[in-house]
């Protein structure tokens, strides 16, 4: 099919010339314009003719090699909602436009520029909790990992249908991990080293070890984040005694920067008739990466004592992980792939979700297996020359996870969590 798509493009670009108004533009603003635009942490805006055809050349660079839009999972191994991943035919319409001088073209041909939500994307949210202490972010350095404790004072059990970062400066935030700590746990470290919050790459399995709810939600965010609500049979419930932990990736800007987070609140005035669960497949205890190690494999795999319905995936190494897989093998032996990053990138770790649910029946294994490269050849390698490196908390430690949400369809008068709960590895 690829050949049959760049001879058609081939065909219409034999037809009718290529202009930004007519072909370019919506490929940029349904692909680029949500992070480069003001306010958002790509480095400028690509939202007129002027701001694209000044970068044309970078543009074609970084898109040729698929170094952006960034999307890392590789394509046919999962079907993923919001996929911004240039097909073969739009990165020849650009390389065409960019060959005959960038033309703008017929005004009416422009479509309107996209529309992005100012303040919080939802409205006025329910309720609103800040950062007690701002944090005050070094000018210069390498990449800071901070874990954030903020209290939230409810007075009775709250179901909520969507939760909202507000960072302040985006530039500086590279990703979020919003983790809820229903025992107040993690307060014993906030402080300890006299800045607010505790340092380290904070994994939702140490947050959730032992404060495990079956409604589990992902609450991810980074820039460019379009928010979608949880339907609101399928919220999640918040108590009180309860505090969020913001696990955050930092990025100094070259000057300090203060940093002081909000975060909002949307409740569902229904109860969830829906309990997702999130399942978690890793390698954490037995890691250790010798220098020099190029391709050290761990795996780790699940059986399904019921029918599930996988809704998302959130794959988690650190600078050293090179290949993530992920797959579910059928009773039949066949296999059914989840995911797939061919060029792991801890700087562009996100949660996927499934276009479509994906369905996976009693029985089913789910395998994990991820690659890391701990030599000199590693651009990423946090150190030159490499050292061993073991499994922690820190950017500079290792971690093999993959979080699976999954919707457990009930069989029968036994609540299927709990059969997930104890389902063998």
């Amino acid at each position: 099919m690829r050949w049959f798509a760049l001879w058609l493009v081939t065909l219409l670009i034999a037809s009718e010339p290529v202009t930004f108004n007519k072909q370019i533009a919506p490929l940029i603003f349904q692909n680029c314009s949500s992070c480069h635009r003001p306010g958002e942490t790509a480095p400028f805006p690509l939202l007129t003719y002027e701001d694209v055809r000044k970068h044309a050349a970078q543009i074609i660079a970084v898109t040729q090699r698929r170094y952006m839009p960034p999307w890392p999972p590789e394509p046919g191994y999962g079907d993923f909602a919001g996929e911004r991943r240039l097909t073969d035919a739009q990165l020849a319409l650009l390389a065409e436009w960019v060959k005959a001088g960038c033309p703008q073209g017929n005004p009416a041909d422009l479509p309107p520029q996209p529309q992005f939500a100012e303040g919080w994307q939802l409205g006025a949210p329910d309720l609103i909790v800040r950062m007690p202490t701002p944090y005050q972010l070094v000018a210069s350095g390498s990449d800071v990992f901070r874990n954030f404790v903020l209290p939230v004072n409810v007075q009775d059990t709250k179901y909520v249908r969507a939760v909202e970062l507000r960072p302040g400066n985006k530039r500086i935030v590279h990703h979020a991990n919003i983790l809820v700590d229903r025992r107040q746990s993690m307060r014993k470290l906030d402080g300890e080293d006299g800045q607010p919050g505790f340092p380290g790459m904070l994994d939702s399995a140490e947050a959730r070890s032992d404060t495990f709810a079956p409604d589990s939600h992902f609450l991810f965010w980074k820039p460019g984040t379009v928010l979608e609500p949880n339907p609101d049979d399928m919220s999640w419930r918040f108590d009180p005694g309860t505090d969020l932990i913001l696990n955050m990736h930092l990025r100094p800007s070259g000057k300090s920067e203060t940093i002081q987070l909000e975060v909002g609140f949307y409740f569902s005035h229904q109860l969830p008739s829906k309990h997702p669960m999130l399942l978690q497949l890793e390698h954490d205890g037995a890691l250790d990466i010798p220098p020099g190690a190029r391709d050290l494999e761990v795996t780790d795999h699940l059986t399904l004592p019921v029918d599930v319905e996988v809704l998302a995936i959130y794959p988690h190494a650190h600078y050293l992980g090179k290949q993530v897989e992920a797959w579910a093998t059928l009773s039949d032996g066949a296999r059914a792939w989840l995911i797939k990053i061919n060029d792991w990138d801890i700087n562009w770790q996100a949660v996927y979700t499934y276009r479509a649910p994906v369905r996976l029946p009693r029985g089913t294994t789910i395998t994990m297996r991820i690659t890391y490269d701990n030599s000199a050849s590693n651009p990423r390698n946090p150190s030159n020359p490499p050292k061993r490196v073991l499994t922690g908390p820190r950017s500079e430690d290792e971690m093999a996870h993959v979080w699976l949400q999954v919707l457990p369809q009930k069989q029968s008068a036994e609540d299927p969590r709990v059969a997930l709960q104890e389902a063998p590895g």
